[in-house]
């Protein structure tokens, strides 16, 4: 059977220390995490409203374009 009597000591040194540290930083991140997601919803929304404002004047621009091209092309039509 294998004594585990010399393990203990052996993970209180580098690999312990280096263990609770990183356990240390999993509780940060687990404890910050919640507040930077609810935190950035709002500007995620805000973000989603100022796309959609920009593709409906896009949209706009677009169509002007096409009926600016219309008139150009009905007026070169007259003329000939």
């Amino acid at each position: 059977m294998i004594s585990t009597d010399h393990i203990l000591p052996a993970m209180m040194g580098a690999f312990g220390l280096l263990f609770f540290l990183l356990l240390f930083i999993l509780l940060i991140l687990w404890v910050a995490l919640p507040f930077s997601i609810f935190g950035i919803k709002d500007l995620i929304r805000e973000a989603i409203e100022e796309q959609k404002k920009t593709n409906e004047l896009l949209q706009r621009l677009l169509k002007e374009k096409e009926e600016m091209r219309n008139e150009k092309i009905e007026i070169r039509n007259e003329r000939s």
